[in-house]
């Protein structure tokens, strides 16, 4: 099995990235477009540098997928992610596969699809930090299919789950938009209190204060 350096690792990173950055420009959905595609760029980039050499294949692979779709060759791209899915089941690298793998199906906008494997990740990922952004984006969904109160549900779920992830602050803020766009305000007061009262001297907080005063 070839072996791969750091620096031949943290160049597969970059290209992981650099599609990455090269979508989030392309997607101006609000809420959470800019937050699920800032998460893929830090936590696949650390899986990629913290592989043990029994996954370096799968690395490799994950690198050949992410150049196929930067190059605009889904098709090859969706065969790899499938084929190292197949090959790795239980590997930190497959279920960071089916995360890529929702990512895409959610940007053609196959929603049903995308949640079946979030679901699938937040149900037997290997860790919390995978788990965490499988629950982010399933939000994500919800907020894209105008599903309010889905949406809001997950929110409140997360925000149990995590309350230390660091966005939780914006799940909260979001979770008190869902409750204005489904029209009960006073629930969405009461979040943007939350975040007052456990994010004090925040951006978080100040945002809270500054909606609440307008939806006063």
């Amino acid at each position: 099995m070839k072996m791969h350096s750091i620096s031949d690792r943290k160049s597969i990173g970059g290209i992981i990235s650099g599609f990455v950055v090269k979508q989030a420009k392309g997607n101006k959905t609000k809420f959470f477009a800019v937050v699920a595609f800032a998460l893929t760029i830090i936590f696949i980039g650390i899986f990629i540098l913290r592989l043990h050499a029994f996954e370096e294949a799968s690395s490799a692979k994950l690198a050949a997928a992410y150049a196929s779709f930067m190059h605009g060759d889904k098709k090859s791209g969706t065969a790899l992610i499938d084929e190292m899915i197949a090959k790795f089941p239980k590997t930190s690298a497959a279920y960071h596969a089916r995360l890529i793998k929702a990512d895409f199906l959610t940007e053609i906008l196959e929603y049903d699809e995308a949640l079946k494997i979030l679901t699938e990740i937040v149900n037997n990922g290997k860790s919390d930090a995978i788990k965490s952004l499988a629950h982010a984006r399933i939000i994500y969904i919800y907020d894209s299919k105008k599903d309010y109160l889905n949406a809001a549900l997950v929110s409140k779920e997360f925000i149990a789950k995590y309350p230390d992830h660091f966005l939780t602050r914006d799940i909260y803020l979001n979770l008190a938009e869902y409750y204005i766009l489904s029209g009960s305000k006073d629930e969405a007061a009461e979040v943007f209190n939350e975040v007052l009262v456990n994010f004090p001297a925040t951006r978080a907080a100040e945002s809270a204060r500054n909606r609440f005063n307008q939806i006063k």
